[in-house]
C-alpha cells in the first residue's frame, strides 16, 4: 500500500529539518563519506598511483631530509610550504616511500574534508542558515577533483584551498592578523592564492576599519618572512625568487579566448550551470546588503580572469568554486520557502552526479561518453592554440613515478621536466642538464635588475 501523500510531506520536512538543526554534522559526514570512499574506489582502480606532481613533492620532501636543497638540487616553480609538508610526512614514514604515500593520501583527504566543511562555516556565518551551510559546502563536490584526485598524493592547491577559506572566514569573524596569516600561509602553497589573500586585505579594511587592515597586513608579512628568511640564512634567496617569481611570469602559456572557455566547459560539463545559480545567489547578496557580500563578486570575478592566466587542469578552479559554492547558499538563505530550499539542493545534488558522470571517461574507458562531451572536445581542439612556439627536445630521464617509487637522487636538478621551465631554459639562454639550479639568468646583478625595472625611465 503506497504512503498516504501527507506522511511523504511530513517525512520531508522532517529530514530538511534535521539538516538545518544539524548542518555541521551532516556536513562533516557527508564530505568524509564522499570523500573516503571516492580515494578508496580512485586507489583500488589504480593501485599506488602517484601523480608526477605529487611524486615530485613527495620524493622532495624526502630527499630535502637527505641533504637536497630546494631551488637548488629541486628545480620547481611552486613556493616552498608544500616541501615543508612533505617533508615532515618523510619524517614521519622513515623512509618508506610507500608510508609516505599513504600519509600523503590521508592528509590530503583530511585537507579536503576540512575545507569543504569551512565552506559550510563561512556560508553559515554569513546567513545563519543550515541547509544553506550544507548546500554551500557540498557545491564544493560539482568539481570532481575535489574528491576523485587525493588518492594521486600531495597537491598545494588543496592546502591553499584550506588556508583561503580559513582566511576568509577569520577575517569575518573578526580576527585581522590571524586571517591574514591564514591568507600568507595559502599564498605559500600556491602563488594564485596571493589573490585571496589581497582580498582579505580589502575585507578587513571594510569591515573593521584601518586598523584591523593593518594587523591583517602585519599577518601575512610575519608569514611571508618566516618563509622567506631560511632561504636568505641559507644563501638561496636568488634561487627561490627566479623559479617562484620569475619563471612563472615567463610561463604564462599563450590562449585563444574561446578555447579557454571550453576548457571551463570540458573540465565542469553539465556542472557549468551551477554558475547561473551561483550568480542569482550573488545578485540576492549585493540587493540585499552591498556591504556584506560585495567580497563574494570581486573574489570571484578575480577568479574568472585566473582562467586566462593559469588554466592547466579542474583543480585550478578550486579558489573559483569556492566562490560559487557561496553565491550558491546565499541563494538557498534567501528562498523563501523549504520546498524551495531543497529544490536547490536537488539541483546541486543533481549537478555533482552529472559532473561525475561526465567525468568518468578520465578514470575508465568503458563509461559512456556523456551527450555533447565529442563536440565540446573537437570544439576546443579547433579553437587551442599552440601554447609555445618551440620547446627544447626533452631529455630522456627516468619518469618521476621511477624517481619516486626507487629513491633516487638525481644527478640533474631539472628532474621533474615541464614544459614552463624547459620554455623558461630556453628563454634565459640555460641548460636543462645542469647539476644544481637557481642562477640569475640576466647580465645585471639582482637589484639592479628589479630597480632597472621599476624605474618609469
Amino acid at each position: 500500500m503506497a504512503e498516504p501523500v501527507g506522511s511523504v510531506v511530513r517525512t520531508s520536512r522532517r529530514i530538511y529539518w534535521q539538516v538545518d538543526s544539524h548542518w555541521l554534522s551532516v556536513l562533516v559526514g557527508g564530505s568524509t563519506l564522499l570523500v573516503g570512499v571516492a580515494t578508496v574506489a580512485m586507489f583500488s582502480l589504480r593501485p599506488w598511483y602517484v601523480n608526477r606532481d605529487s611524486a615530485l613533492f613527495q620524493h622532495g620532501g624526502w630527499w630535502l631530509l637527505n641533504g637536497a636543497e630546494l631551488y637548488v638540487d629541486i628545480w620547481d616553480l611552486k613556493p616552498p610550504l608544500i616541501y615543508a609538508v612533505a617533508s615532515l610526512l618523510a619524517f614521519l614514514s622513515g623512509g618508506d616511500m610507500a608510508v609516505l604515500h599513504v600519509l600523503s593520501i590521508g592528509l590530503t583527504v583530511a585537507t579536503v574534508v576540512a575545507g569543504v566543511t569551512l565552506v559550510g562555516v563561512l556560508v553559515h556565518r554569513l546567513t545563519d542558515d543550515g541547509v544553506a551551510s550544507v548546500v554551500g559546502g557540498s557545491t564544493m563536490f560539482v568539481l570532481t577533483a575535489v574528491y576523485g584526485f587525493p588518492f594521486a598524493g600531495l597537491r598545494p592547491k588543496y592546502f591553499a584551498f584550506l588556508l583561503g577559506v580559513g582566511a576568509l572566514l577569520l577575517v569575518i569573524d573578526g580576527r585581522p592578523f590571524l586571517a591574514g596569516v591564514a591568507g600568507g600561509v595559502a599564498a605559500g602553497f600556491w602563488q594564485l592564492a596571493a589573490p585571496l589573500a589581497l582580498l582579505v586585505v580589502g575585507m578587513a579594511l571594510q569591515r573593521h576599519g584601518w586598523l584591523a587592515m593593518w594587523r591583517t597586513i602585519a599577518g601575512g608579512l610575519t608569514v611571508a618572512v618566516l618563509t622567506v628568511l631560511p632561504f636568505v640564512l641559507q644563501g638561496n634567496a636568488v634561487p627561490l625568487v627566479v623559479e617562484t617569481v620569475i619563471a612563472p611570469i615567463y610561463g604564462v602559456e599563450e590562449f585563444s579566448v574561446g578555447a579557454r572557455l571550453l576548457m571551463f566547459g570540458l573540465e565542469f560539463g553539465y556542472a557549468t550551470l551551477v554558475v547561473p545559480l551561483a550568480v542569482t545567489g550573488w545578485m540576492l547578496g549585493l540587493r540585499d546588503s552591498y556591504r556584506e557580500y560585495w567580497w563574494v563578486v570581486v573574489g570571484s570575478l578575480l577568479y574568472m580572469l585566473q582562467l586566462f592566466l593559469e588554466f592547466q587542469g579542474a583543480i585550478e578552479l578550486v579558489l573559483l568554486v569556492v566562490f560559487l559554492a557561496v553565491g550558491v547558499g546565499l541563494l538557498v538563505s534567501y528562498t523563501s520557502t523549504p520546498a524551495r530550499k531543497s529544490a536547490v539542493a536537488g539541483c546541486i545534488v543533481l549537478l555533482i552526479v552529472l559532473s561525475a558522470y561526465w567525468s568518468l571517461g578520465l578514470v575508465t574507458t568503458v563509461s559512456p561518453v556523456p551527450p555533447g562531451q565529442p563536440a565540446v572536445e573537437a570544439a576546443y581542439e579547433e579553437a587551442k592554440v599552440r601554447e609555445y612556439d618551440s620547446l627544447p627536445p626533452d631529455p630522456d630521464w627516468p619518469s618521476m613515478q621511477t624517481i619516486y617509487w626507487e629513491q633516487r637522487t638525481p644527478e640533474h636538478c631539472h628532474y621533474r621536466l615541464g614544459v614552463k621551465q624547459q620554455y623558461f631554459a630556453q628563454e634565459t639562454g640555460g641548460s636543462l642538464y645542469k647539476t644544481t639550479c637557481g642562477q640569475w639568468p640576466y647580465a645585471e646583478p639582482p637589484v639592479e635588475w628589479v630597480l632597472s625595472r621599476l624605474s618609469p625611465l
